[in-house]
């Protein structure tokens, strides 16, 4: 199925079969202006839903199949007191996700962190004070979290699930709101803010 958040709630839609484009479940208890980030769908039915501009984030459970499906609210995080995402969708990778908190989250605003998905209160790590990323994006590719910032830099980090590893950095380009999504592929990157687009060839 497909899962979508948007500005009315989160429901689910079936992907094939006789049932395609039909709304499976849906809740209405995820209700924010403007919702960016995509759910983070997990193997144990949890979805993780988040949101900037004040939103926090929610965690959902989905259980049952058929005309019978359940969805669930676990938990509800303000941005101080949970992860919270502006604009990118978090990374679930190795039973954790990665993400950038917002600009909201008080003294941790834009840093990169790793959480439990049970609990997305508990930090695992945090990149701390010295290291905060902006509303750019990030992407995991060869063990390698890479992430670009606002302004065009790009950091190279290992996907750690237990300490905070960032291994290079370089300034790309003078970038202008930097936000759009990574894309990588046959050995090449691609990067853009709002006004131009870079191609990066990663078999140097």
């Amino acid at each position: 199925m497909y899962v979508y958040s948007a500005v009315g709630g989160v429901c689910g839609i079936a992907a094939d079969g006789n049932d395609e484009g039909k709304i499976l479940w849906s809740t209405s208890a995820w209700q924010h202006p403007v919702v960016a980030p995509a759910p983070v769908c997990m193997p144990d039915g949890r979805i993780f839903v988040t949101a900037g501009y004040g939103a926090g984030s929610m965690n959902l459970r989905l259980s049952g199949s058929g005309e019978n499906f359940k969805i669930e609210v676990l938990q509800e995080y303000t941005p101080k007191d949970g992860l919270s995402c502006e604009i990118q969708t978090p990374i679930y990778f190795k039973g954790h996700m990665f993400a950038v908190l917002t600009k909201d989250a008080a003294t941790m605003r834009n840093q990169l962190v790793c959480v439990n998905p049970e609990d997305t209160r508990k930090f695992v790590w945090t990149s701390g004070q010295q290291n905060r990323f902006g509303m750019g994006p990030y992407i995991i590719a060869d063990n390698k979290l890479y992430l670009l910032t606002d302004d065009g830099t790009l950091t190279i980090i290992k996907p750690d699930i237990t300490r905070y590893i960032q291994t290079d950095q370089v300034k790309l380009f003078d970038g202008q709101d930097a936000w759009a999504p990574i894309a990588i592929a046959d050995g090449f990157m691609l990067v853009r803010d709002s006004k131009k687009m870079f191609c990066l060839n990663m078999k140097l």
